[in-house]
């Protein structure tokens, strides 16, 4: 059975925004979009592995783009076809594994 969440107010969307680095929003204000940046294919496939454990322990999966020293992610609550707390605190998470 699906969670109930609800879609964020631009508002809100705004002010989770200034809590992250670097994330952009979509002109539709339905997706949180980040690349990063990496020195070799197999340290952006570990990162993506990394994001893998994170979106299963959330239960919120993103798209996930691997190329040559790049992952571009992509969040949205698919359900209510825009951004909720639960994008927001994956980013979070992402951003944190990141840093570390």
């Amino acid at each position: 059975m699906a969670k109930r969440v609800k879609v964020l107010s631009g508002k809100q969307i705004d002010q989770g925004l200034k809590a992250l680095s670097e994330w952009m929003l979509n002109k539709k204000k339905t997706e949180l979009t980040k690349t990063f940046a990496f020195p070799s294919f197999i340290t952006a496939l570990a990162f993506v592995a990394k994001i893998t454990v994170h979106a299963e322990i959330l239960d919120h999966h993103p798209v996930i783009e691997l190329s040559y020293g790049k992952v571009k992610v992509k969040l949205t609550t698919t359900e209510v076809r825009g951004i909720t707390k639960i994008d927001f605190e994956l980013a979070e998470r992402i951003d944190k594994m990141r840093l570390n």
